[in-house]
């Protein structure tokens, strides 16, 4: 019995072995991809709140290199209801971000061709706003706030540059799944002003100066890609 279990398991790793040695991934010289990323994923992400999701082209320019530029986005809006005892109107908040970026990207070799590592570095620009719109008393009553923007951490516009660390697994020759980690080396942020607006007085501004980052933590996420 055990030796029928040892030749099992032998023949188990050995076809695994030999079906791993069989995918070849098109990933070489001349190849391209398009890639659809989550959770922060790309070069991008910059601000607090985060760019979540969005695509990106690749391009290899050898076949252990690859350029990588895309486009990625994030929007949410929240009803605020109103709960007074008196008539009211509900209020609203909204966020917007967008980020635009390029990598350049060292691929590695690996014990298999399935899986291939790759470190490298990007660099993205990202612009995000926010509105705020709260619950109010109907009528309004004088002086009291009815809108702000710029109040939300991260908004303005964020120039950063990042270090990429991750790996592709092949479950296909054409479709790879992918992990990676950034690492924050620099950014810096142009805070949009705050501006409050109140009822029946002029709104206030507040300048929110700029932000420095170096070496911080960044970002980690997961790509899906198709290579044509």
């Amino acid at each position: 019995m055990k030796k029928l279990t040892v030749v099992v398991l032998a023949v188990t790793l050995a076809s695994g072995l030999a079906f791993s040695q069989e995918l070849q991934p098109v990933a070489k010289q001349g190849a391209k991809s398009l890639n659809f990323t989550f959770g922060g994923f790309g070069t991008f992400g910059f601000g607090a709140a985060g760019i979540n999701g969005g695509i990106s082209v690749s391009y290899f320019l050898k076949d252990n290199a690859a350029v990588r530029v895309g486009l990625q986005a994030l929007y949410s809006s929240t009803s605020i209801p109103w709960n007074g005892a008196a008539a009211g109107s509900d209020g609203s908040s909204s966020l917007f971000g967008v980020g635009i970026g390029a990598d350049y990207l060292m691929y590695m070799n690996a014990l298999t061709p399935r899986v291939k590592p790759y470190f490298g570095a990007g660099v993205g620009f990202a612009l995000q706003s926010s509105d705020y719109k709260p619950a109010t008393a109907n009528p309004v009553p004088t002086g009291t706030l009815t809108e702000r923007k710029g109040g939300t951490t991260g908004d303005g516009t964020t120039f950063g540059v990042v270090g990429i660390v991750g790996a592709e697994f092949f479950l296909y020759p054409e479709i790879s799944i992918s992990a990676e980690y950034q690492l924050n080396v620099f950014s810096l942020t142009s805070n949009a002003d705050l501006v409050n607006s109140y009822q029946g007085a002029a709104s206030v501004t507040t300048k929110q100066g700029s932000t420095t980052s170096i070496l911080g933590f960044g970002s980690a996420g997961a790509g899906v890609h198709i290579y044509f």
